[in-house]
C-alpha cells in the first residue's frame, strides 16, 4: 500500500474539485496597485509584463488566452479593495484590439496621435472608432465601494464590512476577440498615491451550447487618460456621439453591446437625475430608455467611509444614473435587426445637464456591435 493516500475530502469538496477542473482560469492581475502615480507606458513592451499608464491609472498586460471555441462560457472575474483611497471610483476591465494601424496602445503613449471629434472648443480624441482606429472594448464596468478594507476600522452599528469586492461578468457575446494572445487592462479612475489594489482573471467554461460572435468595437467615452489629461466627454450638453462602421456582408439579429452610467454635477448633476438615452440607427430611432439604478442602499456593507446624512442615509444609499457603488453596471442589450452590408452610423443622444458650480456632467457609455 502507498504511504498516504493523499488529502481526504468530503463529498461536497470532491464535487466542487472535479467541476472546477475543466474550468480554465487565466490570471492576469493579482493584488496590483492602481494609483495616480505619474506613470506612463514605455515605448518598448514585453508580453506577461505588467505596466502602469495614463498617470498610472491604468495596468495593463499582454496575455496568452485560450483559442477560439464556440462552446464556451466567459466571465470576467475581479477582486478589488482600498489601499488608501476613500471614495467610490469608476472602474473598467477592457481589452485592446490591435487589428488596424491604431490602437489605444497608440493613446496611452500619445492621445494626440489617434483620430479626434471636434465639439465646440474641444477635440475629444480615442474616442469612436475609424477605419484606421478602434476604441478600447470595454468587458466590465465598475464601481468601487467607498474605502473597502482601508476604512474599515470605521464603525457603524449594524454594519459587518466586507475584505473586498468581488465583480463576476459574464463577457461571452465578446468571446471571438478573447483568444489568441491579446491586450488586457483595467482602470480605477483616482488621485490617490496609494489607490486601490485589484486582481483580474478570465474564466472559460464549457458549454454543451453552440454559440458564434463577432463583435466590432464602435465608441468608448470612459476617460480612462483623464489622469493623464484627457477631458472630461461632456459633449453631450450640445451634441451627439456618432459612430460610424462597416459590414462586408449582411448579418443577422445584429445588437449594440452598450453600458452607459451618468456622472457629476452636484445636486442638478446627471449622476442623481434621471436623464433618457436614445439610441439611433442610420437616422431611425431604434429606442429611449433611462438608466437607473434604484437598489444602491443594497451595498451599504460595501462602503464603510460612505457618509451618513442627518435624515438616516448614506451616500452609497443613494439612487444614481445605472450604477451604485460597490457594484457592476450590466450592459443593455440594444437589438438591432438584420443589417444590410454597407456603412452604417449609430448615433447616441442624452440631455446632459449645464455645469454647476465648478462640477461638470458628463457620460461615460461604451458601445460594441455584436452579431
Amino acid at each position: 500500500f502507498p504511504e498516504s493516500w493523499g488529502e481526504t475530502m468530503d463529498a461536497s469538496d470532491f464535487q466542487y474539485t472535479i467541476n472546477q477542473s475543466v474550468v480554465i482560469s487565466i490570471p492576469v492581475f493579482s493584488e496590483q496597485r492602481i494609483c495616480f502615480n505619474g506613470a506612463k507606458l514605455p515605448e518598448e513592451v514585453n508580453d506577461q509584463e505588467c505596466y502602469s499608464a495614463a498617470g498610472g491609472t491604468i495596468i495593463l498586460k499582454n496575455v496568452k488566452l485560450p483559442d477560439y471555441v464556440a462552446n464556451r462560457t466567459v466571465f470576467v472575474e475581479v477582486a478589488q479593495y482600498s489601499d488608501g483611497d476613500a471614495y467610490d471610483r469608476t472602474g473598467s476591465i477592457f481589452l485592446i484590439p490591435t487589428d488596424k494601424k491604431q490602437s489605444f496602445l497608440d493613446a496611452l503613449r500619445d492621445l494626440n496621435s489617434v483620430p479626434a471629434f471636434r465639439s465646440g472648443e474641444t477635440d475629444y480624441h480615442g474616442l469612436v472608432s475609424t477605419d484606421n482606429y478602434n476604441v478600447p472594448m470595454e468587458l466590465m464596468r465598475f464601481f468601487t465601494g467607498f474605502g473597502v478594507r482601508s476604512f474599515n476600522h470605521n464603525k457603524v452599528p449594524g454594519q459587518n464590512w466586507v475584505d473586498s469586492v468581488v465583480y463576476k461578468s459574464e463577457v461571452t457575446p465578446l468571446i471571438e476577440r478573447l483568444s489568441g494572445e491579446a491586450w488586457i487592462g483595467a482602470y480605477i479612475g483616482n488621485w490617490d498615491a496609494k489607490g486601490h489594489r485589484l486582481s483580474l482573471k478570465l474564466k472559460y467554461y464549457p458549454d454543451e451550447e453552440h454559440r458564434v460572435y463577432k463583435s466590432i468595437p464602435l465608441f468608448n467615452t470612459v476617460n480612462y487618460m483623464e489622469q493623464a489629461g484627457q477631458p472630461y466627454p461632456i459633449f453631450m450638453l450640445n451634441d451627439s456621439l456618432k459612430a460610424t462602421f462597416t459590414l462586408k456582408e449582411p448579418v443577422k439579429n445584429a445588437k449594440l453591446y452598450y453600458v452607459t452610467t451618468g456622472h457629476g454635477g452636484w445636486g442638478n448633476g446627471d449622476e442623481f437625475n434621471q436623464k433618457p438615452n436614445t439610441i439611433y440607427l442610420d437616422g431611425e430611432k431604434v429606442i429611449t430608455f433611462i438608466p437607473w439604478r434604484d437598489d444602491c442602499g443594497t451595498y451599504r456593507n460595501w462602503n464603510p467611509c460612505s457618509g451618513s446624512f442627518s435624515n438616516g442615509l448614506s451616500s452609497s444609499d443613494l439612487s444614481r444614473s445605472n450604477w451604485c457603488p460597490g457594484t457592476v453596471t450590466n450592459p443593455e442589450y440594444i437589438y438591432l435587426g438584420d443589417l444590410d452590408a454597407g456603412t452604417h452610423t449609430i448615433t447616441v443622444k442624452i440631455p446632459q445637464g449645464a455645469p454647476e458650480g465648478g462640477s461638470n456632467s458628463y457620460w461615460c457609455i461604451s458601445g460594441t456591435l455584436i452579431y
